[in-house]
């Protein structure tokens, strides 16, 4: 049995409603209804609070993909999440165990026969029913100390005070989840897995570009990549949350987790997995011999495409494809330094020059040398990440063929 959850997106209003929801029925008191229908009132009051302790239960309340970081650590205790596949509605998969599984028929038949009873969404549906009795049976009680603590003060000042405190308890909640979340991001190590993708149409659009250009060795060799590439599968790699690392099982995630998951990746490589019936190549290895590159070889400003309109680096972009074993590994896209690596060694030096000379002095010069350190700068942690969205599109590239693999 698994019950349906309020989805994430809606989460400003589900906090919202919770806060306010709150502190309006606390505002509510007996003696504000005739005797004959405080039984309604009682009745009514306790499914309120039914209502209430769902929503803030619910996944648009606790916080983001997979629950919040130490939230959904605390309800495993209570359930038998760990003991099978986490699996959702629609189809790509975030893949731990190296195959991709979305639309396994035997695998969903095992998760809806193995499904259990004490999902999250269900273990919130039992625990708001338990509040709704338990509002209905301390309901005298509670109405006897909020009128106990009216009298002590002032006409009106005890019902705002009640409704301000727990309305602001509920919002101050959500707040405190939000910043545990964060603060657990910003200190797990986190788990990488390769996530199957949709691959976004520009990209697409891009790489068919890329291939409809002359092949300059093989006319069959660009037919079999372009046939490789149609039956392709796509996989990005992506930081995924603990929630979703709970096993080595593969994790079929809805259209909303996909997206919170790709949303801030910086992705510069695409894992592509064609089918097996697709021909292979020869060279067995090699660079496909035709590269797209993003702004005018030369230009003084690099790219003027995405990069510019999404705040990136504004250096020149080469969309490449990779060929290992005969067949279409990777769609690559690399920045490209336009300027030229300064020679180390002058004629002269070079004439002179025998096996075992060393020639310091250049390495000292500021504009040629070489160091061997890996040096990371500021500028580099200011650049947006490069999500898929950021690729740029088939219009901003030019085609360029390099007369051969390499």
């Amino acid at each position: 049995m698994r019950l349906p959850d309020i989805p994430l997106r809606h989460h400003r209003i589900v906090r919202t409603t919770a806060a306010f929801g709150t502190g309006a029925l606390a505002l509510v008191r007996r003696r504000d209804v005739p005797a004959q229908h405080r039984r309604s009132l009682r009745a009514g009051t306790a499914l309120a609070n039914a209502g209430l302790t769902w929503l803030t239960g619910s996944s648009a309340f606790l916080g983001r993909v997979g629950g919040s970081s130490g939230l959904d650590e605390f309800l495993e205790l209570f359930t038998s999440r760990g003991s099978g596949p986490v699996r959702y509605a629609s189809a790509p998969a975030c893949d731990f165990g190296g195959e991709a599984l979305a639309g396994d028929e035997e695998q969903d038949a095992w998760w809806h026969e193995h499904a259990s009873v004490t999902s999250p969404a269900f273990l919130n549906a039992v625990t708001a029913t338990a509040a709704g009795a338990a509002s209905w049976a301390m309901w005298p009680l509670t109405e006897r100390l909020a009128e106990k603590i009216d009298e002590r003060l002032p006409r009106g000042v005890g019902r705002g005070l009640n409704a301000a405190v727990n309305g602001g308890l509920v919002a101050l909640a959500a707040v405190l989840i939000d910043k545990i979340d964060d603060w657990a991001d910003d200190v797990e190590d986190g788990h990488w897995a390769p996530l199957e993708i949709e691959l976004p149409a520009h990209i697409r659009k891009s790489v068919e570009a890329l291939l409809s250009q002359p092949h300059p060795n093989s006319p069959s060799t660009a037919e079999a990549i372009r046939e490789q590439f149609a039956s392709a599968q796509f996989f990005v790699w992506v930081s995924c949350p603990d929630a979703l690392h709970s096993s080595d099982e593969p994790v079929v995630l809805d259209p909303e987790q996909v997206e919170q998951l790709l949303e801030d990746e910086d992705i510069v490589s695409i894992d592509v997995r064609p089918d097996e019936s697709a021909p292979s190549v020869t060279p067995a290895r090699h660079t496909y011999p035709v590269t797209g590159t993003t702004g005018s070889i030369g230009d003084e400003d690099g790219a003027v495409g995405p990069g510019d309109r999404a705040g990136m680096s504004t250096g020149r972009l080469e969309l490449t494809l990779d060929i290992v074993d005969g067949r279409l590994t990777s769609v690559d896209l690399s920045e490209v330094d336009d300027e030229p690596f300064a020679d180390m060694l002058t004629a002269e030096a070079l004439r002179e020059s025998v096996p075992g000379t060393l020639h310091p002095e250049n390495l000292d010069d500021e504009d040629g040398g070489h160091s061997s350190s890996f040096e990371i700068t500021d500028s580099e942690f200011e650049d947006v990440a490069r999500t898929l969205e950021r690729w740029p599109r088939p219009d901003e590239y030019t085609f360029r063929t390099d007369g051969g693999g390499s």
